[in-house]
């Protein structure tokens, strides 16, 4: 074979293995591109790769494939964070929220990292956080001052038993009040939570329902009492609760674009439909877990987080209820693993597990289906988590 010669099959042989390497790239992730690090965003989080940050990618796979042929229905996103650095950003085309909507779908979106999407009862959560930070900041005595302490109008609607309702009872959903948000759907303008758009003053419609349990002994999904906390916040800081929430809440970390909803000109929903960016929601969970600070910024103290995340209301073996946070606990093998969450409506929920460093975020439309992200969690999720 002449000099000339073994150049040509050296170079055939390079190109043939520089073609196969090129080719199981490309085979590699075909239809994943979240796999690779997300974007990097002026929005103060730090990118990582998933294998950087101890997660094996191929469970990953997995799901954003499941998710993509239909098996895991009307995802709208799915983030995971570990060790303080956004590994997966991946969004999925789906239906927005439109109350009025047949199975209250709006239009078709291409959701992405800068898509708005409604949280439902995420919200709160937020306002969960927002009370620690106005105890934090003193504009608030302290969880057992009672609520109608901040409602003098309405003293007219209290009764000895009402009279021992304090702002703990509000937060664990333990007030005793007569409510029927779970046994009424939301559709129906029965429903208490709708009748606060109904009726001219959301506030008595609240305080004037009958006491049907003491304050403390059971638990009922009590949005009202959600709503009176807000107008509490808002009353007892000066400052609307939405402008409250971007002085001491969002601009520390780096969110700009929340959008609420109002009952009344005035009066801030504040226990549902707010909208977040799902990477701004993610930071939610990364600063709970990081204690109630983002980026080395103490935003809300680490005795509030540690006391709201953690159970102070048993609702079962495996989860409870803490100030507006849930609780639950998951099992990976033989494994018991703490979860704290924040959970709405159609599948919209922040995840923090403390002992993996890891916070997980879900948007979706599963409005009229049960969703199934209990399932992507502990099937792929969980076992993904290498070290």
């Amino acid at each position: 074979m002449s000099r000339e010669q073994g150049l040509r099959y050296l170079v055939l042989a390079l190109l043939v293995l520089f073609g196969r390497a090129a080719s199981a790239v490309g085979q590699e992730r075909p239809d994943h591109p979240e796999l690779r690090p997300p974007p990097q965003l002026d929005d103060g989080w730090e990118p990582a790769g998933l294998e950087d940050v101890g997660i094996a990618p191929d469970p990953i796979r997995e799901f954003l494939a499941e998710i993509r042929s239909g098996t895991f229905p009307d995802i709208h996103s799915v983030l995971i964070a570990r060790h303080g650095r956004l590994a997966l950003d991946a969004y999925f085309p789906g239906y927005a929220w439109d109350y009025e909507g047949e199975g209250f779908r709006g239009g078709w979106t291409e959701f992405g990292p800068e898509t708005l999407h409604n949280l439902a009862s995420v919200t709160k959560s937020v306002t969960g956080l927002l009370a620690g930070i106005a105890i934090d900041r003193g504009d608030l005595p302290g969880l057992d001052a009672a609520v109608f302490s901040f409602f003098p109008e309405y003293a007219h609607l209290s009764d000895e038993g009402k009279a021992g309702i304090n702002l703990a009872h509000l937060l664990t959903m333990t007030s005793g009040l007569q409510w029927n948000e779970q046994d009424v759907f939301y559709s129906e303008v029965e429903n208490d939570i709708v009748q606060l758009f109904v009726v001219s003053d959301p506030i008595e419609h609240v305080l004037s329902k009958k006491l049907v349990n003491p304050p403390g002994s059971q638990w009922y999904y009590n949005g009202g009492g959600t709503n009176l906390l807000g107008e509490i916040i808002q009353r007892s800081s000066g400052d609307r609760l939405d402008v409250f929430a971007q002085k001491h809440l969002f601009s520390p970390l780096q969110i700009s674009d929340a959008e609420w909803i109002f009952i009344q000109p005035d009066f801030v929903y504040a226990s549902g439909d707010m909208k977040l960016r799902s990477r701004d929601l993610a930071k939610l969970g990364q600063l709970v877990l990081s204690g109630g600070t983002w980026r080395g910024t103490r935003v809300v103290s680490e005795e509030w987080v540690q006391e709201m995340t953690r159970t102070q209301v048993p609702l079962g073996p495996s989860q409870g209820y803490g100030y507006h946070w849930w609780t639950r606990t998951y099992t990976d093998g033989s494994a018991s693993i703490s979860a704290f969450l924040a959970d709405g409506w159609g599948g919209q929920r922040v995840m923090g597990f403390p002992s993996l460093d890891l916070v997980v975020v879900f948007t979706g439309g599963n409005y009229t289906q049960q969703h199934r992200l209990d399932e992507i969690v502990t099937r792929y999720i969980l076992p993904a988590i290498a070290n």
